[in-house]
Order: structure tokens, then sequence, then C-alpha cells
């Protein structure tokens, strides 16, 4: 812990890192600017993958074919990193609902699996099956494994995607600049390379903590004392 180091200057650089992120989050629609190409396994008609990126409601894509054998195939822009990926669901026919769904990154001949999502029969409409990916993957593809009572084909009213340029997810001490800490007044006194290195500190506890907040699942038995201990 730096000298004269405290909880509130944590606070602090902490809600500068969000800050500085939240104006990334605020660009337009990244699946224009990140997303080069939209493949599907098959369609109906003129459902095809055009409908999910053209934000309508009444639009959706609708595959044709055996169960298990559909998927919705994203190619990235080079540099792209996925801070979250949503299927926007058509809850009007349960049977096409997907309930369980794989994803796969990576180049296209090399395709590897990186988690596999069981939707909640509860979810009628966005989904989020992939979150905080650390680097680039050129190509994601979704492939439905099974969809809900049992049906054969997949109904999509879109899908939604969060992303950043990797070169902008860099810390630097740069970022640190004098005019940016203003409104952070118990950083503004501490050396740039000090709040590097705390913010770098900060970022793998958050990385660690997201990759195991899954695994918290509240019981509704706990007492508040219980709350405080994990808090």
């Amino acid at each position: 812990v730096p000298a004269g180091w405290s909880y509130e200057h944590d606070m602090e650089l902490g809600r500068f890192l969000y800050d500085h992120n939240k104006k990334e989050l605020q660009c337009g629609d990244c699946m224009t600017e990140h997303v080069s190409n939209v493949e599907v396994s098959s369609q109906v008609g003129d459902c095809g993958a055009a409908s999910l990126t053209d934000n309508q409601t009444y639009s959706f894509w609708e595959s044709n074919g055996p169960p298990g054998q559909h998927w919705v195939r994203l190619s990235m822009k080079k540099g792209s990193i996925v801070k979250k990926l949503w299927l926007v669901l058509d809850g009007d026919c349960n049977s096409y609902v997907p309930r369980r769904v794989a994803v796969y990154g990576g180049p296209p001949n090399r395709l590897q699996h990186i988690r596999t999502v069981l939707i909640n029969e509860n979810s009628f409409q966005n989904v989020c099956i992939l979150r905080n990916m650390k680097f680039h993957l050129p190509v994601l593809e979704i492939r439905f494994l099974e969809c809900r009572d049992q049906g054969y084909n997949v109904r999509l009213q879109g899908i939604k995607i969060k992303s950043f340029w990797e070169w902008d997810l860099i810390l630097n001490s740069d970022m640190f600049q004098p005019a940016r800490l203003v409104r952070y007044p118990l950083l503004e006194a501490v050396d740039t390379s000090v709040l590097y290195r705390r913010a770098v500190l900060i970022q793998r506890f958050v990385q660690v903590l997201d990759s195991v907040l899954c695994y918290l699942i509240p019981l509704s038995e706990d007492s508040i004392g219980t709350f405080n201990a994990l808090r």
C-alpha cells in the first residue's frame, strides 16, 4: 500500500477508472462499429441475419433445420474486445426460445469453447451470454444446443453487443493527467506512477472478483450477518 494511502483514495481511484470506462461505454451501435459480418446457419424466408441487427422489435431471425445444427457467427473487426454479448429473445412462441447455448471464439479455423449457458426459463428478453473478454477474438460463434419444449428451430429478435477497442483498455500513467484529476482531489497530489500501479492492482482484483462472483449464490435463509461478512 502506498505511503499515506487510504480506503478513501481507493474509492476515488475506483470512481476515476469507472468514469474513464463509462465514456467508452457511451459509444454508438457497437454492432455497427465492431462487427464486420453476421452469418447464420439457415433461415426461413426473409427472416435472415439482417433481422438480428436492425433494432426492430417486429422482425426476427428464424432457423430452418434439425435441432442442434443452428448457429450465429459474428466476425469481429480487428482490435475489438467484447465486454457483453446479449441475445434478444422472442418470447411469443416458447418452443422457439433457446434453452441452452454454447459460445465459441477464436480464429475461423480454430474456434474454441468459451462457455455454455443455460438460459433461465423466466427470461423473456435480453439474456447476457458472454462478458468481460480480455483479448480480441476474430470470430464469435453462438451455437444453439437446445430449445424450450423440445423445439426444433430458433427464433431471435436480435443480438446486442458492447465492446471496446483493445487499445482503449490499456492502463498507462498518461491517463492520469492533471486535467483529468481535477474532479478527484485526493488523487491530484499523488505521483502518476503510484496511481498507475494502484489502478493495475484494482483492475486485477476486479477481474478475479468477476470470475468468481457467479458462484456466490445468495440463499434466502442467509442472515444479514452473513451478508456483512461477505461484503
